[in-house]
């Protein structure tokens, strides 16, 4: 009898913490920026009681998270495509109250509806990853130009543009051509370098 209720126990423990989500990886199915909100498919399987599986459903409204303080002043955004993987959160109660200000009436706890999506849950690193090991580096890539941030300089391989002012307290050269040094040649003569 104490043998079976032992047992008994520990099958309802069982199911419920079976019944309870943590973390899942996904994969983006669409990404709206004006909401920063996503539909997301887990990829996961389910296992039913009778041992068989099925896949989970599409999550929709998934907040993705971005780096971002200063009363969002200051963020870090990138673009976020179908497929991209992710890792999905999943809140401890409904996420109502954050999102919109009004509290929810759902009692559902660690709940595939109330995931957050962290965007870059990748199984196999991209091209990034290795370069900033080998560079002792931080490496942010888009396309074909690449900054590079190193104890010692920051570098970009690509076109730059710059829409503002530049304060050098160093000489600047472009090719060969110091910007504190270089003199023209005038019909009267070289001219001084720049002050």
């Amino acid at each position: 009898m104490m043998q079976e209720l032992v047992e008994r126990v520990k099958d309802v423990a069982k199911d419920a913490v079976n019944d309870a989500h943590t973390v899942i990886p996904g994969k983006i199915v669409s990404f709206d920026p004006a909401t920063c909100q996503a539909v997301v498919q887990p990829v996961m399987k389910y296992r039913k009681p009778d041992k068989t599986t099925i896949d989970y459903p599409q999550i929709t409204g998934v907040p993705v998270y971005f780096p971002q303080g200063n009363n969002q002043q200051a963020s870090i955004s990138w673009v976020v495509k179908p497929g991209d993987g992710c890792l999905l959160l999943c809140a401890e109660q409904a996420l109502d109250y954050w999102m919109y200000g009004s509290e929810s009436d759902s009692d559902l706890r660690f709940d595939l509806t109330n995931t957050i999506a962290i965007v870059g849950l990748f199984v196999h690193p991209g091209p990034g990853v290795q370069r900033a090991c080998d560079e002792d580096a931080v490496v942010v890539m888009a396309g074909d130009v690449v900054l590079t941030v190193k104890p010692e300089l920051v570098q970009i391989d690509g076109n730059l543009q710059v829409n503002g002012w530049i304060h050098s307290t160093e000489d600047m050269v472009a090719g060969s051509i110091s910007q504190q040094h270089h003199t023209h040649t005038a019909p009267h003569g070289e001219t001084s370098p720049p002050h």
